[in-house]
């Protein structure tokens, strides 16, 4: 009775051996290393978040405070009650005498017509304008903001425009990660106002702060700061665990297995199916599986030089059948074809044209034994380059007399095709060029055969030049002969294109080079 399979411990190999003890030995000490890690990893993570939001609160601040002073410019004069020339004297005094904290300011009627402006670069139209609210606009081509308000009457608009330069960032306030570019965005429009240079995605931290109680919103990068010693070393250590563990076993894998296969890969490389026998080394090892290895080589060597001698014979055997089977089926189509022609000779009309089409397939199958029996030495296949020729030349021999010299002329790229393809090949060009002869005896025929995009693939092309228009529609044996050419195109596996008004024929072939 068959016992159950048991699995011990001894029993296993010697590589299941060392992966459950160094598992065993090193998952506690990998999910200890692995949790400290993933806390520590954390804790920076949220030390680093935490100070780049304080960093850009404070760069928040100092914008805050250049948008407050454009919206004071504003509002100061939408309070007063004074009409336009009053403001325009007082703004110019203002700039005149005090310019400090104070933006250039321009005034406009309520059609949008610039009265005056205090100072400075000329502020000729004025911003989008709501009379119920303040607006500051960020203009990128300018590079400046845009503070824009107007009485409740809408009489008169006030427009202050602030450079972002006058904008004062101390780099590296707050002590946070180091920045690296801060831009200003407003919809769609956004101005950078510092650029440190180019840092991959992956190594940004990117922060958004509104400002003007949304209206803008400021975005800050910052370059990650690179992680502490203490921190890597802790977050390495499960890998630093898993090398020492992979060097101990392949230390074990070398002495145990490496080294005895090694020996004995040798030993096999010296015998080379030699009929001496196999010379096994001395193997050292306390590995059982590898002496029994050892020995099942010793025992098989034999038996594989005697099996690979009994197939070279048996195949030799089977290529001269198969070349005698050759050369038989060529003959006896060749005594066919005799036969055929000698009954031929005495036949008139259509019973001649009959001996004829037959003669012209059996040549067909012919030719296509004789280039495969050729091939079968360098069992490359058949040449459809020679197939085609000898095929041109027989139906040349044998055309109609209306056609007797039609020109047969051949363009084919150099491939090999194998027997199942060189028959149907064959029957196909046979088939369209004699129907080309008797549709067009007076013109000319061209067979080309051309490479595809698929490297397997070719295109066999059969045309005629100068054909009367209607030629093969009017052919009584049209029908016949477009099930004979459907049905050789299945044995391809392709769709035969077919123009019978030019007379061109067309399909892919399976080739090798």
């Amino acid at each position: 009775m068959k016992q159950p399979a048991k699995l011990s411990f001894a029993h296993l190999s010697t590589g299941t051996k060392m992966l459950l003890i160094l598992s065993a030995a090193m998952l506690p000490l990998g999910f200890i290393a692995l949790l400290t890690s993933l806390d520590l990893a954390r804790s920076a993570s949220i030390e680093q978040r935490t100070a780049a939001q304080t960093t850009t609160a404070f760069y928040a601040t100092r914008i805050d405070a250049v948008l407050d002073q454009g919206f004071n410019a504003v509002r100061a004069p939408v309070a007063s009650e004074q009409p336009a020339s009053y403001l325009c004297t007082a703004i110019a005094r203002q700039a005149r005498f005090n310019r400090s904290g104070r933006p250039p300011i321009a005034v406009f009627d309520g059609l949008k017509r610039k009265i005056c402006q205090s100072y400075g670069k000329p502020i000729d139209r004025i911003a989008a304008v709501d009379p119920s609210v303040d607006h500051v606009w960020l203009d990128v081509e300018r590079r400046a903001f845009r503070f824009t308000s107007a009485r409740p009457d809408g009489s008169l608009l006030f427009e202050a425009d602030i450079p972002l330069d006058t904008i004062r960032l101390t780099l590296g306030a707050g002590g946070g990660l180091p920045l690296n570019r801060m831009i200003l965005r407003q919809g769609d429009a956004r101005v950078v106002l510092i650029d440190l240079g180019d840092t991959a995605e992956k190594d940004i931290m990117r922060l958004s702060q509104p400002l003007a109680d949304g209206r803008l919103a400021l975005i800050a990068e910052y370059r990650l700061a690179p992680a502490r010693a203490r921190t890597v070393l802790v977050v390495l250590l499960p890998l630093l665990m898993w090398a020492t563990a992979a060097f101990t076993g392949w230390l074990i894998v070398n002495r145990l297995l490496l080294l005895p296969l090694s020996q004995l890969k040798r030993s096999i490389d010296a015998w080379q199916g030699s009929r001496t026998p196999l010379r096994l080394p001395r193997l050292t090892t306390p590995s059982h599986e590898i002496r029994d290895l050892a020995e099942s080589f010793s025992a098989v060597a034999a038996r594989i030089h005697d099996h690979e001698q009994e197939l070279e014979d048996g195949l030799a055997r089977q290529t001269r059948l198969t070349r005698e089977v050759h050369h038989r089926v060529k003959n006896n189509l060749q005594v066919v074809s005799s036969l055929i022609n000698l009954h031929a000779r005495g036949a008139e009309g259509a019973v001649a044209d009959a001996y004829g089409a037959i003669q012209r397939r059996v040549d067909a199958l012919a030719v296509v034994h004789r280039n495969h029996y050729a091939e079968l030495e360098e069992n490359r296949g058949v040449s459809v380059r020679a197939l085609a020729g000898e095929l041109a030349t027989s139906l040349r021999a044998s055309a109609p007399a209306a056609a007797a010299g039609m020109p047969i002329a051949l363009n084919l790229v150099d491939v090999y095709v194998t027997q199942d393809v060189a028959v149907p090949t064959a029957f196909l060009i046979t088939e369209v060029v004699e129907l080309l002869m008797h549709c067009n005896p007076q013109g000319s025929v061209l067979i080309s055969l051309e490479a595809t995009d698929l490297p397997d693939r070719a295109n066999l092309r059969i045309e005629t030049v100068g054909m009367a228009e209607g030629a093969l529609d009017n052919y009584p044996a049209i029908g016949r002969f477009e099930r004979v050419v459907t049905g050789i195109a299945r044995q391809f596996r392709a769709p035969l294109t077919q123009d019978l008004r030019t007379g061109r024929f067309e399909i892919q072939i399976s080739v090798h080079s």
